[in-house]
């Protein structure tokens, strides 16, 4: 009886922990596309672009500041929500390269998360999934 009992206490820990757990992943996601979209350069289309000074792109040290409280927050929602090794790894790198000038190499290690991220919570949610670089060249959305 008493294993019965732990048996299903178990079973039900882990249904009620399952949909925190991909809240935790969605709010991860979020946070982790809004730091690659905070970490994009400006976009020239081929022309000169005219700078608004109160706008700043991926190249300013605000912007990787801010991207790198960004990935940190993102980070900390995918451990607790038991995101794959590959997503907390890119995460992790993309965390250490933000703050220290490497906006580019943060912006691609996001984005590599995002797509491990986007995998562990089944393509949810559908409007940042959908724009997850597969493989080749990427624009954010």
């Amino acid at each position: 009886m008493r294993k019965l009992m732990m048996l299903m206490l178990g079973i039900a820990l882990v249904l009620v922990s399952a949909p925190v757990a991909q809240a935790q992943l969605a709010d991860a996601i979020n946070l982790t596309n809004e730091a690659v979209q905070v970490l994009d350069d400006w976009p020239s289309l081929g022309k000169r672009y005219t700078v608004d000074l109160d706008k700043t792109a991926g190249a300013d040290f605000r912007n990787q500041k801010k991207a790198a409280g960004l990935l940190q927050d993102a980070l900390s929602k995918a451990r607790s929500g038991n995101a794959s090794k590959m997503a907390i790894f890119k995460l992790e790198e993309a965390v250490v390269r933000a703050p220290i000038g490497l906006h580019k190499d943060a912006r691609l290690m996001a984005m590599g998360a995002l797509f491990y991220l986007c995998k562990d919570n089944g393509g949810q949610p559908a409007e940042t999934c959908n724009k997850v670089p597969r493989f080749g060249s990427y624009t954010s959305p």
